[in-house]
């Protein structure tokens, strides 16, 4: 993380634990008009005349469609057709930013690194140059955004700026900056315009909600896309051609589906819950899925599950912990 905008988080009562996850201590509960610092998330940036054939061949996305204000959620598979990272592909004028887990920044970069051998492309770790925000606004128009991107995902850019309209909340935008318009843009949002900093926390619980799977070291290489609903996010292509991975990938899509997908679940609060616990069923007890993903608000945990798709399996479900706690499935947000 840059040292100026570690500086200046602290210095508007930012804490910090060893993740590092940013901390606030003050109104964490005011998801409709609030700022957070996502250093859970960081990015690489991908330039070189050959960088777009490149990126095509590695991602399950079609970069030809991606335009400076049409960003793409997607995977970067093992050639066994596991997700190594989910990822936000987005273009700019002559590069491409990856928005990935800052947790899986080092092994996607040495992985893409594999494939580049003579090709007129370069990866850069942005982490030290880019900050990232979440920001949930009730007026759209708040950045004085030449257009303000309404649809989901959809990028607008605008001096050293990006804005991604994300899913879940009407006026919901990833932003990502340099240092300088970082601080810029946090110290007007909350003196002007009276956004509450809060824990991103919160806007990992949306991401849940609204069914973004971010993976982890422990969940990398686990899964396929579709498990991942990677296709109804719109983020695999099954034209575009051969790209590491596409033949399993394309034989789930063919066969009809995949045996497992991914689900928006709830339960009581409970100190027990943690990431990769078993799902099973009250009646058998049979392992039928795993906890992908979770984040407790004080009154209940959110998570991603992948399990088994039935209709019969989607009741009676309980999670293999010592309180066996009992979890519901619920919509996508």
């Amino acid at each position: 993380m840059n040292s100026d905008w570690l500086t200046f988080l602290k210095s508007n009562n930012a804490l910090f634990s060893k993740d590092p996850v940013t901390y606030t201590p003050i109104n964490d509960d005011k998801e409709h008009h609030s700022i957070a610092a996502l250093t859970h998330l960081s990015t690489i940036k991908v330039t070189g005349s050959d960088a777009k054939s490149f990126l095509q061949g590695q991602f399950t996305c079609d970069i030809n469609e991606l335009t400076e204000s049409k960003s793409f959620f997607a995977a970067f598979c093992s050639a066994k057709g596991r997700t190594i990272s989910t990822l936000l592909v987005i273009k700019q004028t002559d590069a491409f930013l990856l928005v990935l887990p800052t947790d899986l920044l080092e092994k996607v970069s040495k992985k893409l690194q594999m494939y580049i051998m003579r090709s007129d492309v370069q990866l850069q770790n942005m982490q030290n140059e880019h900050c990232l925000l979440g920001v949930n606004v009730q007026i759209p128009n708040i950045f004085s955004l030449p257009t303000t991107p309404q649809q989901d995902f959809t990028v607008q850019h605008k001096d050293d700026s990006t804005y991604i309209k994300l899913p879940l909340a009407d006026n919901r935008y990833l932003i990502i900056s340099t240092v300088s318009e970082a601080i810029s843009l946090w110290t007007d949002l909350t003196t002007n315009h009276a956004l509450i900093p809060c824990h991103p926390n919160l806007w990992i619980e949306q991401d849940i909600s609204a069914g973004i799977p971010w993976l982890s070291q422990e969940s990398s290489e686990e899964y396929i896309p579709q498990m991942l609903n990677i296709d109804k996010l719109g983020g695999i292509s099954y034209t575009k051609g051969c790209y590491t991975g596409q033949e399993i990938i394309a034989r789930t899509h063919y066969l009809g589906k995949a045996k497992r997908e991914l689900f928006l679940a709830s339960c009581k609060n409970s100190s027990s819950i943690v990431a990769d616990t078993a799902i099973i069923t009250n009646i058998s007890e049979q392992i039928i899925g795993k906890v992908l993903s979770l984040q407790s608000n004080g009154e209940q945990t959110k998570m991603l599950i992948v399990m088994q798709s039935t209709d019969s399996e989607l009741e009676n479900l309980m999670l293999n912990n010592s309180n066996q706690d009992k979890i519901n499935i619920i919509d996508f947000q």
